[in-house]
C-alpha cells in the first residue's frame, strides 16, 4: 500500500498514526492484560527499533523496488535473529529448522544476486540492511515483553506509543506539510495501511507469545513470496532467480513449521 502511494515516506507516517491509535483501542479491549516494569521497558525498546525500522524501511520503498527491499530487509533480519534465539532464549535446534533455515537463507542469497545486478536506487538497500537491523531489535524487544508476562495487544500499544513520536519529532516542517498531504492525498489507502500493519503485528504477537523467537520470525518472513507476488501485481518484474529465491523461501518456511 505505502509502494503504490507517491510519496511512500510521507505517507507512512499516517499510517504509523493509525496503527497506533489502533493498537491502543485493542489493548483497552484485550482480555487479561496486564503490565510490569518489564513489560514497560521491554516494550519501549521495541518501540526504538519500530521507529526505525519503519523510518527506514520507507525511505528504502522511495528509492528501490519493493520485491528486494522486503526480501532483504527480512532475510537480513532472520540472520541475526537465530543466533540471538539459540544463545539467548532457550530455542531449540532440530534438522527440519536447520534444514528450512539454509534454504531460506539460500533464497535470499540469491535475491542478493538478483538484485546487485539490476539498479536498484541509490541507497535503498543499504537502508534494507539497516531495516533488517531494526526488525531483529524489536523481535527480541518484544519475545522478552511477553515473557515477562505482557499481553500481545498492551506490548503492541505501548511499542507505539514510544515508536510514533519518535517517527514524528524526526520530521522538520516540510516532512510534517509532506505527510498531512500524502494523508489528504490518499486517506483510504494510508488508513487501510495503518489497519493492516496493526493487525499483522497483533497476530504476531499472538503467535510469538506461544512459540520459540526464531521459527514463528522465519516464519512470518514467508510474506517475502507474498511481496514478490504483490511487486508483480505493481508492475515489477522479478528476474527469474528472483522467482527462485521467493520459492526457496517458502519452501524453508514450510520447513520451520514441520513437527
Amino acid at each position: 500500500m505505502l509502494k503504490r502511494h507517491e510519496d511512500p515516506e510521507a505517507a507512512s507516517v499516517g499510517a504509523f498514526a493509525v496503527c497506533t491509535a489502533a493498537g491502543a483501542v485493542a489493548a483497552a479491549t484485550w482480555p487479561g492484560a496486564e503490565w510490569n516494569a518489564q513489560v514497560v521497558w521491554t516494550s519501549a525498546v521495541a518501540g526504538v527499533f519500530e521507529a526505525g525500522y519503519m523510518i527506514t524501511l520507507a525511505r528504502a520503498l522511495s528509492r528501490a523496488p519493493l520485491g528486494p527491499v522486503y526480501t532483504v530487509s527480512r532475510g537480513g533480519a532472520l540472520l541475526v535473529i537465530w543466533p540471538i534465539s539459540i544463545a539467548w532464549l532457550g530455542e531449540q535446534v532440530t534438522a527440519t529448522a536447520l534444514a528450512g533455515t539454509a534454504l531460506i537463507a539460500g533464497g535470499l542469497l540469491a535475491t542478493g544476486v538478483g538484485v546487485g545486478r539490476r539498479r536498484t536506487g541509490e541507497g535503498g538497500l543499504g537502508l534494507a540492511c539497516l531495516s533488517a537491523l531494526c526488525i531483529a531489535g524489536y523481535h527480541v524487544a518484544y519475545k522478552l515483553a511477553l515473557a515477562a508476562g505482557g499481553s500481545p495487544a498492551i506490548v503492541f500499544a505501548l511499542s507505539m506509543c514510544v515508536a510514533l513520536p519518535l517517527n514524528v519529532a524526526r520530521l522538520d516542517g516540510r516532512g510534517r506539510a509532506a505527510a498531512r498531504a500524502a494523508l489528504r492525498s490518499r486517506p483510504i489507502l494510508v488508513v487501510a495501511a495503518g489497519l493492516v500493519a496493526c493487525a499483522s503485528f497483533l497476530i504476531f504477537l499472538a503467535g510469538l507469545a506461544h512459540a520459540g523467537a526464531g521459527a514463528v520470525f522465519t516464519l512470518r518472513n514467508s510474506s517475502v513470496l507474498f511481496a514478490q507476488v504483490l511487486s508483480w501485481a505493481l508492475g515489477e518484474r522479478p528476474t527469474r532467480l528472483g522467482a527462485i529465491a521467493a520459492a526457496c523461501v517458502a519452501g524453508g518456511a514450510v520447513l520451520l513449521g514441520w513437527r
